[in-house]
């Protein structure tokens, strides 16, 4: 089989300006969001990174109860 044969349909090529506006627009928005209103943002955050670590404690815990430690 050529190595062109392998794939067969396009793959895309990089970021088009659809996605740079899109990414611009988002960290705009959270940016804006922290200027007006730091608290909210912040406590967002902390309860994010709290369902974060939940999240991987609770992976960690079936893990070693799957493998039995």
């Amino acid at each position: 089989m050529a190595k062109n044969q392998m794939m067969p349909f396009q793959m895309p090529k990089g970021g088009g300006t659809g996605k740079k506006v899109l990414g611009l627009l988002f960290v705009a928005a959270v940016v804006i969001l922290v200027v007006k209103h730091p608290t909210d943002a912040a406590q967002w955050v902390k309860e994010g990174w709290a369902t974060a670590t939940a999240a991987a404690e609770g992976v960690a815990t079936f893990l070693q109860g799957v493998i039995g430690q």
